[in-house]
């Protein structure tokens, strides 16, 4: 899949319109197919955590009335011991980190480390992470060698700490053979899911060349081009027709209705009553106070709420606040790592928030499905991440 994005990318003005539609084409039959195999993860976490109520139970069922350290022990077991890439990038920027308290840190370093890794702050439309991004990061980290040190050694050592505490604790549940290959299976499915992502991402970086060329060609905007529908993509590459009309009406309203294999764009008037069926089934009962969910990382803390979906809405978010999102991206991580805790409406245990949350080991409930909705910027809030309880002070 991203050898067909390489294709898609640097100079494409002199390739001709039926070409880079086939290009483009090639490219998404890749995507397609990668996408097949990886939605199962998705779709067994989406709208009911399956797996995870599967595991879930197992674990009640051995601990008795001991039901405490349910989402302590689920958390331990569920997490996968193998490093993701934002876990490499962040171990890379440690080492950039030490270097440049020792005054040994060259600007070639901070520009391979941003050519190296500035698509997982792209997400799906960009920006991508630049050199600034970098020095920023940097400057977060401790500004004390020995503090550097500390936390280089905790993570590296992170991998078998985990695998240890995962024994030790199927062990004590006495797990059979096929409930330790349930265990396995959510650990394996949550570490690919966040790869998959990662690899959309660059993916979605190398294919800006091709996105701003079809705008060009159709003197239209980026924005606009995103609006285009995948049937569409030949008219508009091979005889650049384009109604830049019905572009600026899907950006103001538009939803997609499936229906089997195909589906339809519905903008506008035709959209409204859509839209309005589902803002009316997603009412919540304003007099709600306190909702659950499922624990992603444990611990307790109490915190400004802060509303954080995109890279756009990490500037309100203050170090201490309590980050409440429908369902966290590799673009707000920046802020993910200010939170005292981090509640979002969907996402099972393989879910970019929860795998987040434990690298970080920031206390995280997930799959609330109406914490946006019952919970505003500013509110005051207790999560109790180990129960998996939100309230409102």
């Amino acid at each position: 899949m991203l050898s067909a994005a390489k294709r898609l990318s640097g100079n494409l003005s002199s390739i001709n319109g039926r070409e880079l539609f086939a290009r483009w084409n090639y490219w998404l039959q890749k995507f397609l197919s990668m996408m097949t195999y990886s939605v199962m993860a998705t779709v067994m976490e989406m709208e009911e955590p399956l797996l995870s109520n599967v595991i879930t139970s197992i674990i009640k069922g051995r601990l008795g009335k001991n039901h405490d350290i349910v989402g302590e022990y689920f958390q331990i077991l569920s997490s996968s011991p193998r490093e993701t890439v934002a876990g490499k990038e962040e171990r890379d920027l440690l080492i950039l980190r030490k270097k440049q308290i020792r005054g040994q840190l060259s600007k070639k370093e901070i520009h391979n480390h941003t050519k190296k890794y500035s698509w997982i702050g792209f997400g799906y439309n960009g920006p991508a992470w630049n050199e600034e991004n970098i020095l920023q990061r940097l400057s977060s980290l401790p500004s004390s060698l020995p503090e550097v040190q500390i936390l280089t050694k905790k993570k590296n050592d992170a991998p078998v700490v985990l695998t240890n505490k995962q024994r030790d604790i199927e062990t004590a549940l006495h797990l059979n053979r096929q409930e330790r290959r349930l265990v396995h299976s959510i650990r394996t499915l949550g570490f690919w899911k966040f790869e998959r992502k990662f690899r959309n991402q660059q993916a979605h970086l190398l294919m800006e060349d091709f996105i701003e060329e079809i705008a060009k060609r159709n003197q239209l905007s980026k924005k606009q081009v995103y609006m285009i529908a995948p049937d569409e993509m030949e008219a508009a590459l091979v005889r650049r027709e384009v109604d830049p009309d019905i572009l600026n009406e899907r950006m103001k309203e538009s939803v997609v209705v499936f229906t089997g294999a195909t589906y339809k764009v519905l903008s506008g008037p035709a959209a409204r009553p859509v839209v309005k069926a589902i803002k009316s089934s997603l009412h919540v009962d304003p007099k709600i106070k306190e909702i659950r969910g499922t624990t992603a990382f444990p611990g307790k803390a109490h915190g400004t709420v802060r509303r954080v979906d995109e890279a756009q809405d990490m500037k309100k978010m203050k170090t201490g606040d309590i980050l409440v999102s429908t369902s966290t991206n590799p673009q707000i991580i920046p802020a993910m790592k200010k939170a005292l805790a981090i509640v979002t409406d969907s996402g099972g245990i393989t879910s970019h928030a929860a795998i987040v949350s434990r690298e970080l080991e920031i206390p995280c409930v997930i799959g609330t499905k109406i914490a946006t909705k019952v919970f505003k910027d500013g509110d005051r809030v207790e999560v109790d991440a180990s129960k998996g309880i939100i309230k409102k002070l």
